[in-house]
């Protein structure tokens, strides 16, 4: 009897023992405060780039983190609208914009963890592969944001994705998404050093404009959800081969009436997830919920998921 208690006692110890001894990665679990950025870009080749902006500060952005296990899930939802998707160059039409840009950046708390991440970052910046008189193509100047004004804090890029949108050459109404470029280089999320940081993107397209009756037309043009696994911290672009959508036909291009200033608006709704690799109570939920819910969560966000989840 007393044997068997000494054998269960010790069965625990060394479940309590395996439990802790997995420390958290270096670059996860990283306080602080968050903005969550969507971007569209003009081609460099008609002149300077421009860029578009929609940005949201998310306080506490993993807003299940006191709901899920030890903050292993952070969520994120961002729109932006544009009126000049297409523009005349000379005699043809094209689109104005040709990448969808998705970022956050963190305003790191403690100062000792900021220095360190940015030392993290400096030698995989320098780690990178060179080509002979030219730099990176990734650098610090695309990592840094400074503060605005004196009492914010400097800002580090944690996560990129560049998504183009590509014209087919004899029609630039109809188009596809082709997922180019993934880089995340610390989180919020808590990751174990013995697992992995897992993301799901999830990009949807509608479009509005009028028909010639001046009708008002609205339609989802694309859907695409990315399943993102097993993703490294880093500087290292993590898409091997650009993740190529289906084409789909985009806003009419050809406006039926000359009094129409504008050929109709894009919205890019755009959600992210970023959850632990094995840990989390909601591993199992997780990948089915924008699957099942996906008009909800696209437009409500947040709010949405925690419904499903019955929080």
């Amino acid at each position: 009897m007393i044997k068997n208690k000494i054998t269960i006692i010790c069965a625990f110890l060394f479940s309590i023992t395996i439990l802790f001894s997995c420390s958290v990665h270096q670059r996860s679990y990283v306080e602080s405060n968050e903005e969550f950025v969507v971007e569209v870009k003009r081609p460099s080749s008609r002149g300077s780039l421009v860029e578009v902006a929609l940005q949201g500060l998310f306080i506490g952005a993993d807003y299940l983190a006191e709901k899920t296990a030890q903050s292993l899930t952070s969520s994120y939802s961002q729109s932006l609208s544009i009126n000049d998707y297409y523009s005349n160059d000379g005699d043809a039409i094209a689109k104005s914009y040709e990448e969808i840009v998705i970022k956050k950046y963190a305003a790191v708390e403690k100062g000792e963890k900021e220095k360190q991440l940015v030392t993290a970052i400096e030698n995989d910046i320098k780690a990178q592969p060179q080509s002979r008189g030219s730099s990176a193509a990734f650098s610090m100047k695309d990592v840094m944001r400074a503060s605005s004004t004196v009492d914010e804090k400097d800002e580090l890029l944690n996560f990129e994705a560049r998504i183009a949108i590509e014209s087919d050459p004899e029609n630039p109404g109809v188009s596809r998404l082709s997922f180019n470029e993934l880089r995340i280089l610390f989180s919020r999320t808590k990751v174990y050093e013995d697992e992995d940081l897992n993301a799901q993107l999830s990009v949807s397209i509608e479009g509005h404009w009028r028909s010639a009756d001046n009708t008002p037309m609205h339609a989802i043009l694309i859907e695409q959800e990315y399943d993102l696994r097993d993703l490294k911290y880093g500087v290292e672009n993590q898409i091997e081969n650009p993740i190529v959508s289906p084409w789909y036909y985009d806003i009419p291009y050809l406006a039926e009436n000359e009094d129409f200033e504008n050929y109709g608006v894009v919205q890019i709704n755009v959600q992210l997830r970023e959850y632990e690799g094995g840990k989390s109570k909601y591993i199992n939920k997780l990948p089915s919920i924008l699957s099942d819910n996906k008009d909800a969560v696209i437009k409500q966000g947040s709010a949405t998921i925690q419904k499903v989840l019955g929080n």
